[in-house]
């Protein structure tokens, strides 16, 4: 059976688009901001204006003259009527059906249904950023490793002093200055296109030179090494010690850490598929035709093997969605105020609620499951094509 009539297969990426579009438009499911006001004949979208203002919405309204979410309920909003934990079938909830807390609340009263679709909009950023970093730098490793091998890429002493000494000195600078004297945005843009054109050319001009010995660098050995170190050591625990070395908790700490262990994986598969690609005779015939590397590596081999990358990127976004929802259980890594599903299920153990364990855990479930459903048909679609 072809995987484009695989029910399971169409199902999964029908699921998958559903998360998406929860996480995207989760403010207008679930909030405490009217999406649309008309007050003393004047129209307002307030909803909107919020993504373009920090200033708070004035709630003096009467909600007969606004249209709120479908739930009105951030999730950090607490029911004062009932704050306590109540179940969605519980009697006391009863009421107004706009009102209804559908999925119950937590022992503040704060309702698990909103919770649920701004969770869902945290595990999906986190996974989809830190594997778009992990893709980024494992790939372009992983082939420059396989093109160059050991001899392939030869510098000299002081473009290697520079590549190792004068750019991370000159990356920390530049992040010390935009967390501490917060610079315009266009300010920063252009000292960064500034220096890194006068850096380039400088690194340009230094390579071409004939005056300095040029020496091999064993890029494909180094890797291999790397890529051992990473595997001797069990994923939780680095993750754990790197955890603790943030003093503020943070999204993008989680989305560092993340990528920091992951690239690994796509460099080891993008290095196994290049070596495979790149004796083709497509390859040897458009290098004879004298095509730079850079148009090699982008333009030939990374088209033919980015359908098995693919594969690899649906695993690793589930995979970085459970491992938030982990660290989230745990109580680590994230903001208090930021509301996940891992946190949901954590409460629910502690108090015993089930909804707060079965819900969130069945989100976690059916997307990753419809992740590597989908990863799996990607794989067969490719093995199929061999053949």
């Amino acid at each position: 059976m072809k995987i484009k009539n695989d029910i399971s297969f169409i199902l999964s990426k029908w699921v998958i688009g559903i998360y998406f579009l929860v996480a995207i438009f989760g403010s207008f499911l679930a909030g405490d901001v009217p999406i649309f006001c008309k007050i003393n004949g004047k129209m307002s979208f307030p909803l909107i204006s919020s993504f373009f203002s920090k200033s708070s919405f004035n709630t003096n309204y009467s909600e007969e003259s606004c249209i709120m979410p479908f739930i009105p309920y951030s999730p950090l909003n607490i029911d004062k009527d009932h704050p306590v934990a109540l179940s969605p079938f519980d009697d006391s909830k009863k009421g107004i059906s706009k009102n209804i807390h559908w999925l119950g609340t937590d022992k503040l009263g704060r309702d698990v249904a909103s919770g649920m679709i701004h969770g869902t909009s945290t595990a999906l950023k986190i996974g989809i950023i830190s594997v778009f970093f992990a893709f980024i730098v494992g790939v372009s490793l992983g082939m420059m490793s396989a093109y160059y091998k050991d001899d392939g890429i030869r510098i000299s002493a002081p473009l290697l002093i520079a590549l190792l000494v004068v750019i991370p000195t000159a990356l920390y600078y530049m992040i010390m200055e935009w967390v501490i004297f917060n610079p315009s945005v266009l300010y920063f843009l252009s000292a960064c296109l500034v220096g890194t054109i006068i850096f380039g050319a400088s690194i340009s001009w230094i390579n071409k030179s004939d005056y300095f010995k040029k020496h091999n660098v064993p890029i494909d050995m180094l890797l291999l090494k790397v890529i051992e170190i990473r595997k001797s050591f069990p994923g939780i625990f680095i993750l754990l010690a790197l955890v603790s070395l943030f003093a503020v908790p943070s999204i993008w700490n989680i989305v560092f850490i993340i990528a920091l262990l992951g690239w690994t994986e796509f460099a080891r598969f993008a290095r196994a598929e290049t070596l495979a690609v790149k004796e083709e005779n497509y390859i040897l015939s458009v290098k004879v035709l004298g095509f730079n590397d850079v148009r090699i590596l982008v333009g030939h081999i990374l088209p033919n093997i980015l359908p098995t990358l693919i594969v690899m990127v649906c695993f690793s976004i589930g995979s970085a969605v459970l491992l938030e929802s982990t660290l989230s259980f745990l109580g680590i890594g994230l903001p208090v105020e930021e509301v996940t599903w891992g946190k949901m299920m954590a409460e629910g153990r502690n108090m015993h609620a089930w909804w707060l364990v079965v819900f969130p855990g069945l989100a976690i479930f059916i997307l990753i499951l419809s992740l590597n459903r989908l990863a799996t048909g990607y794989q067969k679609s490719n093995f199929t094509r061999l053949f």
